[in-house]
């Protein structure tokens, strides 16, 4: 029972995330930070199409990378080196998502072949020869009360071409984050939902199939209905892991907070680092280590998130700072 009530709370966020936004100029919903800190791939649009923008940090300048007119592109990432990106591309009509991958200015894209299940949230290994992604082998709902959404997420890798393909893990997650590889390229990070919350799994590449370290840290005013993770981001030291999570509000009516926290893996450590985010999601790092990007979300009249604005996260001086977009459309 205690899953069906947590799915279906979960799932109904997640919807209206998708379809809130109809009736708006439509919202970001994912991002990626390019390794030098200076550019953030972001996927801006509404519930029929989405396509990929690349906002300069200094100005908040934003432009398309393609010129698609359909479909849905989402889930950006920055391959190591700077110059490449990959992302999921859905044409809509039930086809299912797949990999794209090309050059940061928009030329040389390669839509992967893929198979009957959807492709999703690519990550570049460090050596920029791998990518490593997600895919989903059941869309639908779990509760009556919940709109259809993918779930059995399992982990693949492949050759930047989509050739290659091989399967890293064999759990059939009910939900899963991104992911994020550890600096050496000999671990991977993502977070999976469970029974009794969510968990931060740190497995490795060699042996990807079992939980090398298996995290369930506590923050302040953890949520009475479980603990609630997402966006793990390995630091620079590949020692420590920049994540987001859920608190209760400081008062009873204000719902959750979802703030980043510094987490040391060998002593479990914990470090605050924002406060009173309220909902926020897609924390994303820079290389070095400096500086993170994430969504701050407001709700409409009856406290469904409908409109993200882009914050930047100064993470030695802990200073969150809005960032103010112009040119998406």
């Amino acid at each position: 029972m205690f899953r069906i009530l947590r799915a279906v709370f979960f799932l109904l966020l997640l919807s209206a995330l998708v379809t809130c936004s109809g009736k708006s100029s439509g919202q970001v919903r994912s991002l990626a930070l390019s390794p030098d800190g200076k550019v953030i791939a972001v996927d801006f649009g509404n519930e029929s199409t989405s396509f990929i923008y690349m906002v300069a940090v200094d100005t908040g300048k934003a432009s398309r990378l393609t010129n698609a007119k359909t479909g849905q592109e989402s889930v950006p990432s920055f391959s190591p080196d700077g110059k490449r990106i990959a992302y999921s591309y859905s044409p809509g009509n039930g086809a299912p998502s797949r990999i794209v991958v090309g050059s940061v200015d928009g030329s040389d894209l390669h839509t992967w072949s893929g198979s009957e299940a959807n492709d999703s949230r690519p990550v570049f290994s460090p050596d920029n020869k791998t990518i490593i992604f997600a895919r989903s082998g059941y869309y639908g709902s779990y509760s009556p009360m919940a709109r259809p959404y993918h779930h059995e997420w399992d982990f693949y890798a492949a050759s930047l071409d989509g050739t290659n393909v091989r399967r890293l893990t064999n759990d059939h997650f009910y939900m899963v984050s991104d992911i994020s590889v550890s600096p050496d390229g000999r671990s991977m990070v993502f977070v999976s939902s469970e029974e009794h919350g969510d968990v931060i799994e740190v497995r490795s590449l060699e042996e990807p199939t079992t939980p090398t370290l298996p995290l369930r840290p506590h923050v302040p005013r953890d949520p009475s209905i479980g603990r609630v993770f997402n966006c793990p981001n390995y630091l620079p030291d590949g020692e420590s892991i920049l994540f987001m999570a859920a608190s209760n509000g400081k008062l009873p009516w204000s719902g959750y907070d979802y703030d980043a926290y510094r987490l040391d893996i060998g002593s479990g450590a914990v470090e605050r680092l924002t406060e009173g985010n309220g909902y926020a999601t897609d924390l994303k790092i820079s290389a070095d280590g400096k500086i993170a990007v994430f969504l701050k979300w407001r709700s409409d009249w009856h406290g469904t998130p409908n409109k993200s604005q882009l914050y930047l996260l100064d993470l030695q001086s802990r200073k969150v700072t809005l960032l103010k977009v112009s040119g998406l459309d």
